[in-house]
């Protein structure tokens, strides 16, 4: 996700991070572990793999990225439609919201506009991904996915059971376009995992 997400300074960036970890506490989480975090309290994503998902349906949408703010009671997003899960061994540093919102200095930058522009960047992708996974066109998820799919280091599922979990489509929908695009050429499988992406993807099938 961090690949794709559009943050207006990766020098702020870099600078907020270096921040965090100079002032925060950093906790080891266990896979399945409940956060737990505060009202008061942001958590920034170190390491481990950490799903991110829809509280109206329970659908995954994305794994948060290195960097990434992720609060659950707070009354900045408190609203927003997503909670999180931890999915593999994971280092969070935690530290109250309001050490990042203390004014600036000549010699600090502003963190609290940074922290803030951050979060905007976060969840606008975040919906947009939704959008386009739960609602659009059933075909162009499939694509989507299949593109991201090959990039996924970590991923255990085969193709199909990869794209259903985080869609709503059918079995049988996804199966038929996976055939199709095999047959054509498109992909190579193996033991219902990708392989490799043979030719572009076209847009329509």
């Amino acid at each position: 996700m961090n690949a794709n997400l559009d943050f207006n300074n990766m020098d702020d960036f870099n600078s907020f991070i270096a921040f965090i970890k100079a002032n925060a506490i950093q906790r080891r989480y266990s896979k399945g572990e409940s956060l737990k975090l505060n009202q008061d309290v942001v958590g920034i994503v170190l390491d481990g793999r950490i799903g991110v998902y829809y509280k109206g349906n329970g659908k995954f949408i994305e794994h948060a990225f290195y960097g990434m703010p992720i609060m659950e009671h707070n009354n900045i997003t408190k609203n927003h439609p997503f909670y999180y899960r931890i999915e593999s061994d994971a280092v969070i540093a935690t530290l109250p919201t309001e050490r990042i919102f203390e004014n600036s200095t000549p010699e600090r930058k502003n963190y609290g506009m940074i922290f803030i522009s951050l979060i905007h960047a976060i969840f606008e992708k975040l919906a947009t991904v939704y959008e386009i996974r739960h609602t659009g066109n059933g075909y162009q998820v499939v694509k989507e996915l299949i593109e991201l799919y090959q990039y996924e280091t970590h991923v255990t599922q085969g193709l199909a059971s990869y794209i259903l979990k985080r869609t709503y489509l059918s079995n049988s929908y996804v199966f038929k376009i996976l055939a199709a695009l095999k047959k054509e050429q498109f992909i190579e499988m193996e033991n219902a995992r990708l392989v490799k992406i043979i030719k572009p993807l076209p847009d329509k099938i």
